[in-house]
């Protein structure tokens, strides 16, 4: 009996880097498109409506729907798949922000490196298998919504707590809430909290402290900017919660552990 066919039709698939420059200008398409972002920040405007994608959020587009999209903030890194939906109901999950499930991550990630390094002829057809794979994934987590902690097991504990540290990592430059960061990995917000103390022993937002002020204290060190802007950049805008949380943490003030080059005494 023969295979049955994808229920895609692909007209196009691929990935890009791009600058802070980006910006595609108001089109529409007659198909889906899938617009994934993989890391920076990009706002795409869709029938009039902004839309913020953050690192690892997806949207599927409808046909016939007036897009634009440009950078926001960081340059983007992102896939794109226009497709002709053959067999698949995607309505579940058209015009909505994605966040990639953690069981589809791996499959993202050798779907865009196929993508940048093709490794033969037959590079075509997995990269149509993955792109199935993704979309049915997506669609079956919109329609399950969020699995319970009790059905993890231990390895899961630890990779939701790793992924979690991956969004925060990519993410700390802005202010995010622990309701975001529960999202991302498709938890409520109270199991992530008692899953992460539970893993880490500490709370989400001490961890996202804790990456905060790793990153000032490399642009301290690595920079000439002025500690204000620093707070900024790694997303406090406070300069008195900085310097308090700062010297919390190193037992110096931001400029002491600058003149000091990160030593502790002079």
């Amino acid at each position: 009996m023969p295979a049955d066919p994808l229920p895609i039709r692909i007209d196009a698939l691929f990935y890009r880097e791009a600058d802070r420059s980006y910006r595609i200008a108001p089109h529409m398409h007659r198909i889906h498109q899938w617009y994934v972002l993989l890391h920076g920040g990009v706002n795409i405007i869709l029938d009039g409506q902004v839309i913020e994608l953050h690192p690892e959020q997806s949207i599927v587009m409808p046909p016939g729907a007036m897009r634009e999209i440009h950078c926001r903030q960081k340059a983007p890194g992102y896939l794109v798949a226009v497709f002709e939906s053959l067999g698949i109901d995607l309505a579940p999950v058209t015009g909505r922000v994605l966040d990639t499930p953690m069981e589809l991550r791996q499959d993202l990630l050798t779907l865009v490196d196929e993508l940048r390094m093709p490794k033969g002829p037959e590079s075509r057809f997995l990269a149509s298998a993955l792109l199935t794979r993704l979309l049915i994934g997506q669609k079956r987590a919109a329609l399950a919504g969020q699995p319970p902690v009790s059905s993890l097991n231990a390895a899961q504990h630890h990779e939701v707590v790793a992924q979690a540290d991956v969004f925060m990592e990519r993410n700390f430059f802005r202010s995010v809430s622990r309701a975001e960061v529960a999202a991302a990995v498709h938890l409520s917000e109270p199991h992530l909290g008692r899953l992460f103390k539970a893993v880490t022993g500490k709370t989400v937002l001490e961890r996202l402290t804790e990456i905060r002020i790793g990153q000032a204290k490399a642009l301290l060190l690595e920079s000439t900017l002025s500690v204000t802007q620093i707070a900024l950049d790694v997303g406090i805008s406070s300069f008195s919660h900085f310097s308090k949380t700062f010297k919390s943490d190193s037992g110096l003030s931001p400029s002491d552990y600058r003149r000091l080059g990160g030593r502790l005494y002079g």
